[in-house]
């Protein structure tokens, strides 16, 4: 198996979009997801100083899901209101660049909107910096990382109706030290958004 860190995809299942977030982590396993209305947080469970193991990772409105693996969430999900995604990502990303961590970690991020089956993911490592544009696939997702995935790669998920069989399938991805997953889907009232743990 192969360690991704944090990971999303962005993808189609039965005509409508949907996006995901595993969190993979080796030094802050002690940690949760939290759902509040239309966002979710990763919560840390234990004591530090690391600035950037707590976050906002999803935010919704009736238009648009956002998710990511830090604070970059919500000024990408503000920018929505004024510009397009693509450029929403790109603005953020290349303003906010790698966290300044002991890893350099990148920043990565995606937006889907609903009745749209393109997709958009953003990366922003130290000295790598893209957006890209996808035409979804049904019963695909395209998934980028923080570690060991070189752009974004295309994987295939089984069937899933809920947010919460979504989140389920995705912890089943045969990546390292998975520690939750969280499934955002669209359904007849927006999005819904669901959590699974391996804790």
């Amino acid at each position: 198996m192969t360690y991704t860190g944090r990971t999303l995809g962005i993808g189609l299942m039965n005509g409508k979009p949907f996006t995901f977030y595993l969190l993979c982590s080796r030094s802050f396993p002690e940690r949760k997801a939290v759902i509040k209305g239309s966002t979710a947080y990763i919560i840390n469970r234990t004591e530090t100083d690391n600035p950037y193991v707590s976050y906002p990772v999803v935010r919704t409105n009736e238009r648009y899901a956002v998710v990511t693996n830090g604070l970059h969430t919500d000024f990408i999900f503000q920018a929505l209101d004024w510009e397009k995604p693509r450029k929403a990502l790109v603005h953020v990303l290349d303003a906010m660049d790698y966290e300044r961590d002991a890893y350099d970690t990148p920043r990565i991020a995606g937006v889907i909107e609903r009745g749209n089956k393109r997709g958009w993911l953003g990366f922003a490592g130290r000295g790598w910096l893209w957006v890209r544009e996808l035409e979804l696939k049904e019963g695909k997702a395209f998934v980028t990382a923080t570690y060991n995935v070189d752009g974004f790669v295309e994987l295939g998920l089984n069937n899933f109706s809920p947010a919460r069989e979504l989140a389920s399938e995705v912890l089943k991805l045969p990546f390292e030290h998975k520690v939750l997953a969280i499934g955002v889907a669209e359904n007849k009232d927006g999005w819904r958004i669901e959590t699974t743990s391996n804790l």
